[in-house]
């Protein structure tokens, strides 16, 4: 019987040892689900196009953008960091799964199949460590919530930017684009509230609201 060397197994639970966490939801006890969204295929492996994942409830379909910086034009694709798929489950309404695309993949939809669809612009969180497993900007669309995961531009302890003054206490952005006639010529900076967080039209399951204005 030919023996397996040992550095095969070891280097199989290495790999299996490093894979990181994969995407998923979960019911919240509010009434709907916590999703933690990561940039890595099914096997937790890093990925600039992230495996397809259930929801677990049906949603809005449509998109949710994250920019790298609060005067961002939020038509300038080369700023946008990550892009939240809600996928159209084929009613041409709601999605039950969803897939996270990440600025490596050269993938991203043009602006105007964005602008088409229910779709919210988020800046993403300034600060952070840069991990894509550690940082993460939160989207809340309640009773649901999405902690999408993606590294930080800037580095705990940096001096911020002027634009990142007017981020707030809360770090959380949410830009007013989530109708279709979003303006692409206004950037992002242009949409803060004064306490650091703006959450437009995102009232609750699909099955409770039968408009297009906004992705839950």
């Amino acid at each position: 019987m030919p023996r397996t060397p040992l550095a095969i197994p070891f280097l199989l639970a290495a790999a299996t040892a490093s894979a990181g966490p994969v995407s998923s939801c979960a019911a919240n006890g509010q009434g709907g689900i916590t999703c933690n969204i990561f940039e890595t295929d099914a096997q937790g492996n890093p990925a600039e196009v992230s495996n397809v994942f259930a929801l677990g409830t049906a949603v809005i379909a449509g998109w949710v953008v994250l920019l790298e910086n609060p005067l961002a034009f939020v038509n300038d694709l080369s700023q946008w960091s990550d892009a939240l798929h809600f996928i159209d489950d084929g009613s041409g309404l709601t999605a039950a799964t969803a897939q996270l695309l990440s600025d490596g993949c050269n993938c991203f939809p043009p602006f105007d199949t964005v602008n088409a669809a229910p779709h919210v612009f988020l800046v993403e969180t300034q600060t952070g460590t840069g991990d894509d497993f550690t940082d993460f900007t939160v989207f809340q669309a309640p009773p649901n919530t999405y902690n999408i995961f993606s590294g930080a531009p800037g580095t705990a302890g940096a001096v911020p930017e002027p634009a990142g003054a007017a981020l707030g206490a809360g770090g959380l952005l949410v830009l007013a684009l989530a109708s279709r006639r979003g303006r692409s010529g206004e950037p992002a900076g242009a949409a803060l509230a004064a306490g650091g967080l703006l959450v437009l039209a995102l009232a609750g399951p699909a099955g409770r609201r039968r408009g297009r204005e906004s992705v839950q």
